[in-house]
């Protein structure tokens, strides 16, 4: 495995393409609903992805199990989330957004414990303890103490889990080649979301305004389509430990384009949330050797 200057790139090219996402997805709901939102954004990758599964001669999944696993992939990864967060955005900032989605990996953590009955170290469990802690400041724990949870937070944790979801989903299910996988998982996901938003794809999405159109087809072909195909070179190069550095690069870029590009404010509740769960993401992920 390499981890030289292109490794590098394709990391921080990542880091940047999955952060920006927030900040478009909020630009793009200038123009359309949740449901457009979402439904375009997985419809055009679709097309990317499975035009390079094709030309790449990697295909489709040929069993029905293969396509059973990657509709649970499609539902956990693409479908709900990609709902979920463009309906919490209507009234989130993308910088919050982005960081309580950055908080998928301790998420994966309990999950693999849970499901996969993996061993999970104490400073492992620390990190996790530290990085919830972080999302109730950044949710809001005042509001829930109340009794009045947040509503939009707890899609985009919501979200979150769904990611790591699809996450150990993906560890188990029969090997294939990540191109027919995501391809498959697209597909599926498209055909979910097309009782909600393909009438609006096509009535609605082309009188939008140019800024949320713009931010529409760069989500779907960049943000989701390139970026899908840049992770797996990446990973193929160096490796899904290198790869996971993303993890924390991804909170970092939602906040700073979220208050840069949008105006969004920085609050001390936003400071400290966001930092608690960035400490529990390095204590989960940084252990000594010795453990």
């Amino acid at each position: 495995m390499k981890t030289d200057w292109i490794s590098w790139a394709g990391v921080l090219s990542l880091s940047i393409m999955w952060g920006s996402a927030f900040a478009l997805t909020d630009v793009a709901l200038g123009g359309a609903g949740p449901e457009v939102v979402a439904f375009s954004r997985i419809f055009l990758a679709a097309i990317v992805i499975t035009s390079v599964a094709l030309l790449t001669g990697k295909g489709l999944p040929r069993t029905l199990e293969h396509w059973g696993w990657c509709t649970a992939v499609g539902l956990l990864s693409l479908a709900l989330p990609f709902m979920l967060i463009s309906w919490a955005q209507q009234t989130l900032a993308s910088s919050i957004t982005g960081v309580l989605i950055g908080a998928a990996p301790l998420f994966i953590l309990l999950l693999a414990r849970l499901i996969l009955k993996e061993a999970i170290r104490p400073r492992q469990w620390i990190g996790f303890v530290v990085g919830v802690i972080g999302i109730a400041v950044l949710s809001g724990i005042e509001a829930i103490l109340d009794g009045a949870p947040p509503l939009p937070q707890l899609a985009v944790i919501a979200a979150a889990l769904c990611y790591a979801g699809s996450s150990v989903t993906t560890k188990v299910m029969p090997p294939l080649h990540p191109f027919s996988a995501t391809a498959a998982g697209l597909i599926v996901a498209t055909l979910m979301l097309a009782p909600f938003g393909a009438s609006g794809f096509v009535t609605a999405l082309p009188d939008a305004p140019h800024g949320p159109l713009m931010a529409i087809l760069a989500l779907g072909l960049v943000q989701t389509g390139a970026a899908q195909i840049l992770r797996y070179y990446t990973v193929k190069r160096s490796g899904p430990v290198f790869m996971s550095m993303v993890s924390y690069l991804i909170p970092i870029w939602a906040a700073l384009l979220g208050v840069t590009f949008l105006s969004e404010p920085i609050t001390l509740r936003m400071l400290a949330g966001s930092a608690l769960i960035l400490s529990g993401l390095f204590i989960a992920r940084n252990r000594p050797k010795r453990d």
